[in-house]
């Protein structure tokens, strides 16, 4: 790898801006093609605005982050990654981060069409893979916020739902309410809805047991929250994030893990995907998307 000035001056120019958090929006359409576009966590935004106001909402910082350029062939492609002082992981508001990776694809007037941040969060090593469509899922028995146990039972039930969340994560909030319809929706089909908190308070102290309490208290969820504590649960089904979904049919076993449907931004669809899967697993049948990318925060790992 190279250092940052081996990179286009624009790009320099963008990552100073994005890494201080001292965002210009006239200088982001002057260095972004017009339609531009940021890619991230699932979600496009296209043009400077738009872009603008992503990035806005996006945890800035990385004054103590080093920045090198990684070898590139393409001419219109070029990628960053940021460390840490001499290559030591990144501590981030997302969990700590070996590095992240800053994908530039230039037009052909050196202007920016499409950047793409990919963080590579640090995990558990004994984080399994995420549980494979076709398989029985392992058995857990996890505390509510009152310290109630609760089984998973999935042979008692038509259909299962197993969703690792949290309570401060934007992309789990987004998603909540779609989440908590469904559980209405199923519950007299024979279909438990089962939402799981697996984050280190330590790390997130939104997670912490007051809050998630709290969140019953108020009516939050439509069926049981359940305290993930040791993340035992969270690592044996390989979730890695907030919302992380897993529907089971009456046999255990996994018929869907993914996203709850396309887009967190866009309400109408309505949990989509998860509803085609809990049908599906009701009637016997496969759903039309097995498996999809999920998509949102990293769960907080205690390392």
């Amino acid at each position: 790898m190279t250092t940052i000035k081996a990179a286009p001056e624009g790009v320099q120019e963008w990552l100073s801006m994005q890494t201080a958090g001292t965002l210009d929006r006239e200088r982001i359409r002057q260095l972004l093609s017009p339609d531009g576009a940021l890619v991230f966590a699932g979600r496009e935004s296209v043009g400077a605005d738009r872009v603008y106001e992503q990035l806005a909402g996006m945890p800035s910082g990385g004054g103590e982050m080093e920045l090198s350029v990684v070898p590139n062939e393409d001419p219109h492609m070029v990628t960053v990654r940021g460390t840490g002082p001499n290559g030591a992981p990144l501590a981030s508001p997302g969990g700590p981060m070996s590095a992240m990776d800053f994908v530039f694809t230039l037009a052909d007037d050196g202007r920016i069409d499409r950047i793409e941040p990919h963080p590579h969060h640090t995990e558990p090593r004994d984080l399994a893979a995420a549980l494979p469509v076709g398989t029985v899922a392992p058995d857990f028995t996890l505390p509510d916020v009152d310290g109630s146990p609760v089984r998973l039972d999935a042979g008692s039930r038509r259909a299962t739902v197993v969703v690792f969340t949290c309570n401060p994560c934007p992309w789990a909030l987004g998603w909540h309410d779609r989440i908590q319809q469904v559980s209405r929706d199923y519950a007299d089909r024979g279909v438990q809805v089962l939402q799981i908190n697996a984050n280190d308070p330590a790390v997130s102290p939104k997670d912490a047991i007051d809050v998630s309490r709290g969140r019953v208290a108020r009516g939050d969820f439509a069926g049981p929250y359940l305290m993930d504590a040791g993340q035992r649960v969270a690592r044996a089904w390989g979730a890695r994030h907030t919302p992380d979904v897993f529907v089971l049919d009456r046999f255990g076993m996994v018929v869907y893990h993914g996203a709850p449907d396309a887009s967190v931004d866009i309400e109408d669809l309505n949990a989509r995907w998860l509803r085609d899967a809990v049908e599906a697993a009701l009637s016997g049948t496969t759903p039309h998307l097995a498996s999809t990318e999920p998509v949102g925060c990293t769960i907080k790992w205690t390392l």
